[in-house]
């Protein structure tokens, strides 16, 4: 119950802990049970919100989502579809566009170097390609299709 007490944890990340701790797998397995029936393990919802926080917050794209919901030890067809729930097309250029306006408070910078900057930082935070080059055309004049 102490290792919960700090922040929520998916059941891959307990039962990593338990057994690190020592713990048989069946052990694990009969704490994981418990702690459902408790109501503080709940790897579903704890997915969704995380996906969630991680667009809204952290403003990330769809690839970093998922690569922090796996690093968190979900289950890899859970992650997928926590993924799909927050990555509408709409959802996922707003978050772009959210993230570009953070990052490049006075604007994007001039030229193609400028486009390729906002182009690089949006692909690295985990968007696609087609969002990248739809946020910037959205907040930048000098993009030009064929870059990034």
């Amino acid at each position: 119950m102490g290792m919960l007490s700090r922040r929520a944890l998916s059941e891959g990340e307990i039962r990593l802990r338990l057994a690190a701790k020592g713990f048989t797998e069946a052990q694990a397995i009969d704490a994981l049970i418990r702690l459902r029936e408790l109501g503080l393990v709940d790897d579903p919802a704890l997915c969704a919100n995380l996906a969630r926080k991680y667009r809204d917050v952290r403003r990330l794209g769809p690839r970093r989502i998922a690569g922090g919901l796996l690093a968190r030890r979900f289950p890899r067809d859970l992650v997928e579809h926590s993924v799909r729930a927050v990555s509408r097309p709409e959802e996922e250029l707003t978050a772009a566009a959210a993230a570009l306006g953070k990052k490049f408070r006075r604007g994007i910078p001039e030229g193609r170097e400028g486009a390729a900057k906002a182009f690089r930082f949006l692909y690295q935070r985990g968007f696609s390609p087609g969002t990248c080059r739809q946020a910037i055309r959205e907040l930048s004049d000098d993009f030009v299709e064929g870059e990034g």
